[in-house]
């Protein structure tokens, strides 16, 4: 399968590698990969306590991931944020966990491994 790649921060050729969350099949899990560094960045977290729809993914933006929402904003793989929180009581506004609406078909383009199926 044929997929574009992207850069993001100092790495080239990047990729996306999608999947369900082993212990939550509705939770969509983004990796960040490309074939240099192997795995470079998780853009999304898992959260226990959300109620997740086909299509919606939770994304990592805080630590070393601040900024991600905006990244995948700018790439077309998110199109709407219906929520945002901090990620813990003392982090800045800026980093947060984003309840987010997913692309599918913009994420396949950039995915050289798209496993992603949303169950009950």
């Amino acid at each position: 399968m044929k997929y574009k790649t992207f850069k993001y921060k100092k790495y080239k050729n990047c990729y996306f590698e999608v999947g369900n969350y082993a212990y939550n099949r509705q939770s969509m899990y983004i990796q960040i990969k490309n074939d240099a560094e192997g795995d470079i960045a998780t853009a999304t977290v898992n959260m226990s306590n959300y109620m997740y729809y086909p299509e919606t993914a939770t994304i990592k933006n805080y630590g070393e991931n601040t900024g991600m929402t905006n990244f995948l904003f700018k790439l077309g793989i998110l199109t709407d944020v219906y929520s945002k929180r901090k990620c813990n009581l003392y982090a800045p506004d800026n980093e947060t966990i984003d309840y987010c609406q997913v692309d599918v078909d913009k994420l396949k383009e950039y995915s050289a491994r798209f496993e992603y199926n949303y169950e009950i």
